[in-house]
């Protein structure tokens, strides 16, 4: 583009702009009728829909016994796992110590963090939120809760408590928008899944084949 003619473009804008930007208004999130409800029956019913499973735990012990179960019934060798109160709620470093699990610490991951965490079992979570309209699970990064760790392993155990329900995703947008927004907001409503290719259903293409939410009723 010539000078002078990029000049009189710019100088139209200039122009066009003097008076300031005009604000927009807020938006306002359109909600969808009745869907106000937030308890673990409706977020289980509409999880278990959609693939992972789903158990009660109505004390701390009985979360440690889900997860003892868990690592049991699926050979689970190795794990990395989130640094969050939730976790520490249930003593999971514990759980996962006693069952002899190997848990890899983010910086003992190679270089090329993906291919890692593949190869490693399971990724134990909490959430930073729950939508019970659609059985979604919202995972927030941060320091010591990498973004990988629920999507990469060939399973995921998410510990959901009861205070983390909300009932759809405008309140839980809401929410995230009150404080600072995390380097990554992921919202993963079922197990890895793809019908690409000549819509042909396939399970665990680009993420765990299994998803495991263990209910924290008490906290």
């Amino acid at each position: 583009m010539k000078t002078r003619a990029k000049n009189a473009i710019l100088g139209r804008l200039r122009a066009a702009t003097a008076a300031g930007f005009p604000r927009v208004s807020a938006p306002t999130i359109p909600r969808k009728p009745g869907g106000g409800v937030a308890d673990f029956e409706r977020f289980a019913a509409v999880l278990t829909t959609l693939g992972p499973t789903f158990e009660m735990a109505r004390t701390p012990e009985e979360a440690r016994q889900a997860l003892t179960a868990y690592l049991a019934a699926n050979d689970v060798k190795t794990a990395v796992r989130w640094d969050h109160p939730d976790l520490d709620a249930v003593s999971a470093a514990g759980v996962l110590a006693e069952a002899k699990v190997a848990v890899i610490a983010p910086e003992e991951l190679p270089e090329r963090v993906c291919p890692g965490l593949a190869a490693v079992d399971l990724g134990v979570t909490a959430v930073a939120y729950a939508l019970c309209a659609t059985g979604s699970l919202v995972m927030a990064a941060a320091p010591g809760r990498e973004r990988g760790t629920p999507l990469v392993p060939r399973l995921h155990v998410a510990f959901v408590a009861r205070s983390r329900l909300v009932p759809d995703l405008p309140t839980m947008l809401e929410r995230v928008g009150q404080g600072p927004m995390p380097s990554a907001l992921n919202c993963v409503s079922g197990v890895s899944s793809t019908g690409d290719i000549e819509f042909v259903y396939v399970r665990g293409v680009h993420g765990p084949l299994a998803v495991h939410v263990i209910g924290l009723d008490w906290l």
